[in-house]
């Protein structure tokens, strides 16, 4: 096993001076910190990621951004 160059006994080392630093409450504290920000990240990425695409979509149309897409607020079509 070779991740990043990092050999299966250095991960092992690794995670065994963290538990003994940090001891087992922290490290799961951490972890869920750790898993919240990644999917906040992720979640960030997708909202950029799409507003791209609808720049370049618009750009490619000559229609700007979220036309012909109705919003929460317009009423206009409802009796």
């Amino acid at each position: 096993m070779d991740f990043l160059g990092i050999g299966a006994p250095e991960i092992i080392l690794v995670l065994l001076l963290a538990f003994v630093i940090f001891g087992p409450k922290r490290i799961i504290e951490l972890s869920h910190d750790a898993g919240k920000a990644l999917r906040n990240l992720s979640n960030n990425a997708a909202a950029i990621q799409k507003q791209i695409e609808e720049e370049l979509y618009a750009d490619k149309t000559g229609k700007p951004p979220g036309a012909g897409k109705s919003s929460p607020t317009d009423r206009t079509n409802t009796p």
